[in-house]
């Protein structure tokens, strides 16, 4: 399938009084469109300011599904800025591959050092269509382990693939109270093709009683690199 791209650049800002307090935002307030229309739209679902439980970061999560009419690789910049808007600290994300009306989390992780004065934040998008899907090929499954989530994947196809990426914000009711990323592969970022495997989240993620888990399936082709 040819790849067509397809700028779809944003910028959010969210104040926040107090850093690490977690801002919340409506379901469904805020829609970003592409340039070029592609039919659809990537659907702000929530976001989230979530410090880590050990003082030493803060990510900056936004949950979000692809109502593009395609699958699509997408990239994302955060960045924190001072109370005049001055950049404090630039970081990155990306996607290699969200199936179309796939829900998805992309992140920003600041080291609270860097972002001492923050008053706001802003991120931006650029998403371009791709070929490089592999969900159908993949089953996860989510099991609750005492206070921890275990989640396991199968790769029912006959080839290697990357490692699924799985992504969870936990709640405390509408609080996010804890953030975790993993990988599920066999050697590195390699996902063999018949495989089973499983990682456990939400080790340090504290009293939640619901979770939002996202995970993302693509092919062995070349990673992005920034």
């Amino acid at each position: 399938m040819k790849k067509r791209a397809f700028s779809c650049l944003i910028s959010v800002g969210m104040s926040v009084i107090f850093l690490f307090l977690n801002c919340i935002l409506e379901i469904g307030q805020l829609t970003v469109y592409a340039s070029e229309q592609s039919g659809g739209q990537i659907l702000i679902d929530s976001e989230y300011v979530i410090p880590d439980d050990l003082g030493w970061c803060t990510y900056y999560v936004v949950v979000a599904t692809n109502k593009t009419d395609r699958d699509i690789s997408i990239k994302a910049d955060f960045t924190a800025l001072d109370k005049s808007g001055k950049e404090l600290m630039k970081v990155h994300d990306y996607s290699d591959a969200v199936k179309k009306n796939q829900q998805f989390i992309l992140y920003g992780q600041f080291k609270n050092v860097d972002i001492k004065d923050a008053a706001d934040f802003k991120y931006s998008f650029d998403y371009s269509e791709t070929d490089n899907c592999t969900y159908t090929s993949v089953d996860v499954d989510a099991t609750k382990l005492g206070e921890c989530i275990q989640v396991s994947a199968t790769n029912y196809s006959e080839h290697d693939i990357q490692g699924v990426g799985v992504r969870t914000v936990f709640l405390n009711g509408k609080k996010a109270v804890g953030f975790d990323v993993v990988n599920i592969a066999d050697v590195g970022y390699t996902f063999h093709g018949g495989s089973t495997n499983s990682q456990v989240v939400g080790l340090n993620a504290g009293a939640y009683d619901n979770y939002i888990l996202t995970y993302t399936s693509a092919g062995n082709g070349e990673l992005v690199d920034f």
